[in-house]
C-alpha cells in the first residue's frame, strides 16, 4: 500500500466497520478513537475533558467552545490543543506506514503534510440500517434514532468547518463517495482498495497531494 486510507462518513453509515476491513485485508493500522487516546497522552492533556472534543463540541449553527467557559485560559484553548496534537499523531503515523484513518480532518492534515492519501466519503440512503446501528452501537431509542443520525451529522460539519473550512460531505473534497447501504461493506472496500492501488491516483499525487473530484451522483 503506497497512500493512506481517509474515511469520513455520515453517522450509521458504516464507514468505520468499513475501515475495520480494510485494516483486517491489508495489514495496514488502523487509527480512531486511539488517535484521541495517543494525541491525550503525548500532550498531558486531562482525559476528563476528551469526550467533549470528540466531535461533540457542538451546537446552534457554529462549533461551540462554552463546554470549556469558566476554566483557565490553557483549558480553554483545549480544542485548538487537542487538534493540533491530533494533527501530530496523524502526520507521524503516515509517515511511517500508510494507515486508515477514520474522521479526525486526516484527510485535510495528510494533504497539509504532503502526503499521499485516498480521501473517501461514505454515506448511506439505508435509513432503517443507519436507525439500527444508532441503536445497536450508541444504544440511542429507536424513536430518537433518526434526530440523533441528523444531531451527528451536523456535529461533524461544523466540527469539519472550524478547523479545515470545508464543508462534511461535499463530494468536491472527496476522490470516491459510496454509498454503503446500496454497495454494502464488502463492495466498498473492494472499491476503495481498487481507487489506492490505480495507476492514476498514482499519477495524481507525485508531490503536492491533489484529490481527484470526479462528479459522483449522490
Amino acid at each position: 500500500m503506497n497512500r493512506s486510507i481517509v474515511i469520513n462518513r455520515e453517522f450509521g453509515s458504516g464507514g468505520r466497520e468499513i475501515g475495520r476491513l480494510i485494516s483486517e485485508r491489508t495489514g495496514m493500522e488502523l487509527y480512531d478513537t486511539r488517535v484521541l487516546q495517543e494525541a491525550a497522552s503525548r500532550r498531558g492533556l486531562p482525559a476528563d475533558l476528551l469526550a467533549d472534543f470528540d466531535e461533540r463540541v457542538a451546537s446552534g449553527p457554529y462549533f461551540d467552545l462554552s463546554a470549556f467557559m469558566g476554566f483557565d485560559s490553557e483549558t480553554f484553548s483545549l480544542p485548538y490543543r487537542m487538534y493540533s496534537a491530533i494533527a501530530e499523531v496523524i502526520t507521524e503515523a503516515a509517515q511511517v506506514a500508510p494507515a486508515v484513518f477514520i474522521g479526525r480532518c486526516a484527510d485535510r492534515i495528510l494533504q497539509d503534510a504532503g502526503l499521499r492519501l485516498v480521501s473517501v466519503f461514505v454515506y448511506s440512503s439505508d435509513v432503517e440500517r443507519k436507525v439500527a446501528r444508532a441503536v445497536e452501537v450508541d444504544g440511542v431509542p429507536a424513536r430518537d434514532a433518526e434526530k440523533y443520525i441528523a444531531k451527528m451529522d451536523k456535529t461533524r460539519d461544523r466540527y469539519q468547518q472550524f478547523f479545515t473550512g470545508t464543508r462534511f460531505g461535499d463530494y468536491r473534497e472527496y476522490d470516491l463517495c459510496l454509498n454503503s447501504g446500496r454497495l454494502g461493506y464488502q463492495a466498498c472496500v473492494d472499491l476503495i482498495l481498487a481507487a489506492e492501488a490505480a495507476p492514476e491516483m498514482a499519477a495524481a499525487q507525485p508531490d503536492n497531494v491533489t484529490p481527484l473530484r470526479p462528479e459522483v451522483d449522490r
